[in-house]
């Protein structure tokens, strides 16, 4: 896509009911700002016109082309603190038992430069079919 077409699709998206539909690598995508809550929108992505459930559980191809991932840490701020105290041979210990993070994937993006960033990292060829 050129620049161009980036910005013709980021224009739509700020709009609600403007979907934009992409060809990107033979998936069949559609773009489309939903209200998530009173004061916040985000970026929906349907692949082939749905989105099944099992594409955030399982990891498959379509996850890692269009999904947004989400890591999270288990410790809270205070516990890191109190972690971060212990013995460095004892952090050694826990993070290889434990893992210290774990990852989530949505299909909702809060920002379209970084819907474009992803696209075009993990796929190959992205063309605009309508606006």
């Amino acid at each position: 896509m050129t620049k161009e077409e980036w910005k013709q699709a980021e224009e739509a998206l700020t709009h609600f009911f403007h979907p934009v539909e992409l060809k990107v690598d033979g998936y069949d995508i559609t773009l489309i700002l939903e209200r998530v809550s009173v004061y916040q929108n985000k970026i929906m992505v349907y692949i082939g016109g749905e989105f099944r459930g099992q594409w955030m559980a399982e990891d498959c191809e379509v996850r890692r082309r269009f999904l947004q991932e989400q890591r999270h840490n288990i410790l809270s701020g205070k516990q890191r603190a109190e972690f971060e105290r212990l013995p460095k041979r004892r952090q050694k210990e826990l993070r290889e038992k434990y893992p210290m993070q774990y990852s989530c994937f949505t299909p909702q993006w809060s920002s379209f430069r970084a819907l474009k960033r992803h696209f075009c990292a993990n796929n190959q060829s992205i063309e605009l079919v309508k606006v």
